[in-house]
């Protein structure tokens, strides 16, 4: 596995249990591990729709804006809402 392949980041939906209310997204560095042979957490941060005035799209508009910059650090994938290929 090359360098940039150790990580990757993503963005999932945040519930609250346990009713699993849906009550923002979450931005996930994801960490490979070559002993498991799977996908960790490495980091997350929520970004609740709350602190954005209750807009959703505000809030997925600023978790996509950071996933941008986490990856570009990282040097990974950034899978954006899609994890379907990292999974793979």
């Amino acid at each position: 596995m090359t360098e940039h392949e150790e990580y990757c980041v993503s963005i999932r939906k945040f519930y609250i249990m346990p009713d699993r209310t849906l009550v923002g997204c979450a931005v996930v560095l994801w960490a490979w591990n070559s002993h498991d042979k799977t996908w960790r957490y490495a980091a997350r941060r929520a970004y609740r729709f709350a602190d954005y005035n209750g807009s959703r799209r505000k809030a997925l508009r600023q978790a996509r804006r950071d996933a941008r910059k986490l990856a570009g650090i990282f040097d990974c994938i950034n899978h954006d809402t899609n994890e379907e290929g990292m999974w793979q």
